[in-house]
């Protein structure tokens, strides 16, 4: 019985360490039967040579060997041994079980995932796991965003106004240590939240009975905006022990026929802190991963409460992974004309621009997926982007030629190169129906310092300012003073005011002059650069001037172009 409770020991112990799916699709479990076949082997030979010969003499096996041996002339008393017939034919059976198991973890392990999921037999089914994929138009799905809805803190800068935040609470750091950040909308504001997690196995053990103190938000519009909630604590989490390592808690709470992935931390509109694990099934023999509900765990009280696809809370941002999608979104391109073809001609195939999506978020509640995408071969330019919704995987395309990120990184670069700034990674948005990039630009210590605009359709109109309003600005005079041509049927719309000017001012804004009038019978303000002209400084109240603005009623309106005449 040794050889059973030693087997007993590995498993609860491979169990209790790699948490195996217990499912068809999943390679998991099979090492468990390779264990078991070889015990149940070992079990029944031993069984055979502990009960002796006369067992083992009297049995098939034993007969055969007695004959190989030359025994079958010699004239013994033969005795019938009907216990050891029985004991021989108990581990025959055992023996046969033991090799099906064996014979089954080695097909489900090596044999059975070639043979039902290679590319080569089902390209067609990995093209069509991202579903259907709808040809669109931008304009028309992705509302204009507003203003202050603007990501400008991309993740590298949010991980260092946290630690800061961090920093102003002592003896904090050396008990905790910040998670991964997920970016999520709470109360219609987008944030990086992140719990603070057990710095190690003696944090956790000082603390485990109620968790680690609280986590951190940032926001992703404004810099100013660093909180650190401490009335709630984080007991399961990514980097606990035992049962409070969240993966382990789920599974050993029934979660056990599915697998279990992107274990992000979201908090409610009541700033809760839960947990939101995507559950999963290979949809394509063992691979082609494709989410099938999710888990949320109340991080504080450990209450899992688990949905199916269409039942997932309001709050809950992502519900499909970034890895799931993006492989999709790269099996959709790349078999676009079977797997032959995406080997040798690649003949019409796509891919994603980059090696991420990007979350973006419209005005419309709807959270996307983003990735522009290229032909093979063509690096530096898109022949249109995908946007999945993050919730429901509905899946559009738009045909819209430009810019790749990288490239559009490097455009907003050139424009402040004697700075010496660089680009985060830029997101997506609808400014007045143009496709456009924003991108934070960044010095060398990761601090925010100004903001870029860039067209999609073309990365050389750019507009860059010290602060969301300034960029967008310059952006608008660029867009205009190319007449916009660049972008068909979405042309700035312009109009022409005339008026005598009642206050004028000057405001530097990262080491650059903006000035900001308003005019006589008018509540707007106008504010340009010299950008827009050169003798725009000297305006001065009382002249009567003629300005080209935005079509806008909301101040303040950016000035697009300067009648100079008289100056």
């Amino acid at each position: 019985m040794s050889l059973i409770v030693l087997a007993s020991v590995l498993t609860l112990l491979f169990v209790y360490f790699q948490q195996p799916v217990f499912a068809w699709g999943f390679v998991d479990w099979s090492p468990l039967f390779i264990l078991w076949g070889v015990v149940l082997l070992a079990f029944s030979a031993r069984s055979l040579i502990r009960h002796g010969q006369a067992a083992f003499a009297n049995s098939p096996w034993g007969q055969l060997l007695n004959r190989l041996l030359g025994g079958e002339g010699k004239d013994e008393e033969k005795v019938v041994n009907i216990s050891g017939h029985k004991l021989a034919a108990r581990q025959r059976k055992i023996a046969i079980v033991g090799i099906i198991l064996i014979i089954a973890g080695f097909l489900n392990s090596a044999i059975l995932p070639i043979l039902t999921s290679n590319t080569l037999f089902f390209s067609q089914s990995y093209r069509r796991l991202l579903g259907p994929v709808k040809e669109s138009t931008f304009s028309a799905d992705v509302e204009p965003i507003d203003l202050a809805q603007i990501r400008i803190i991309d993740p590298e800068t949010a991980v260092k106004l946290a630690d800061k935040k961090i920093g102003e609470v002592p003896a904090l750091g050396s008990t905790t240590r910040m998670g991964e950040m997920s970016l999520q909308k709470v109360r219609n504001q987008l944030y990086y939240v992140a719990p603070l997690e057990y710095r190690g196995f003696f944090q956790w053990l000082t603390n485990r009975a109620t968790g680690s103190k609280g986590y951190v938000m940032v926001s992703a519009t404004n810099p100013e905006d660093v909180r650190l909630v401490q009335t709630a604590f984080i007991k399961y989490q990514l980097n606990g022990f035992f049962l409070d390592y969240l993966p382990r808690y789920l599974y050993w709470h029934g979660i056990v026929n599915v697998g279990m992935t992107d274990f992000s931390f979201e908090v409610d509109d009541n700033l809760t802190p839960y947990w939101v694990v995507t559950l999963y099934k290979n949809k394509i023999g063992y691979a082609g991963s494709d989410a099938v509900g999710v888990v949320l765990v109340n991080a504080q009280t450990g209450e899992i409460s688990r949905y199916s696809m269409n039942d997932v809370p309001q709050w809950v941002d992502r519900v499909q992974p970034e890895e799931f999608v993006y492989r999709q979104i790269s099996d959709w391109g790349e078999y676009i004309n079977g797997f032959w073809n995406s080997v040798l001609a690649k003949t019409g195939t796509l891919k994603p621009a980059g090696n991420q999506l990007n979350l973006i978020y419209g005005n419309d509640n709807n959270i996307y997926w983003y990735t522009g995408i290229t032909s093979s071969g063509k690096d530096q330019s898109t022949v249109g982007f995908i946007m999945v919704n993050s919730r429901t995987k509905e899946a559009k395309w738009y045909k819209v030629a430009g810019a790749t990120e990288d490239a559009a990184r490097k455009s907003a670069e050139g424009q402040v190169q004697e700075k010496g700034y660089r680009a985060g990674y830029p997101v997506l948005y609808n400014i007045n129906g143009v496709p456009t990039y924003i991108a934070p630009l960044k010095d060398k210590e990761g601090l925010l310092k100004q903001v870029s605009f860039i067209s999609v359709e073309n990365y050389n109109i750019v507009g860059v300012g010290p602060d969301i309003e300034s960029a967008f600005n310059a952006y608008e005079q660029n867009l205009a003073g190319r007449g916009n041509a660049f972008v068909p049927g979405n042309a700035v719309q312009q109009e022409q005011v005339q008026g005598k000017v009642v206050r004028f001012s000057q405001v530097v804004k990262g080491g650059e002059s903006y000035f900001y009038l308003t005019l006589e019978n008018d509540p707007r303000i106008f504010v340009g650069s010299v950008n827009v002209s050169a003798k725009l400084p000297l305006v001065k109240p009382g002249d009567t001037i003629v300005l080209s603005v935005k079509n806008s009623k909301e101040s303040p309106v950016g000035i697009l172009k300067f009648d100079a005449a008289g100056y």
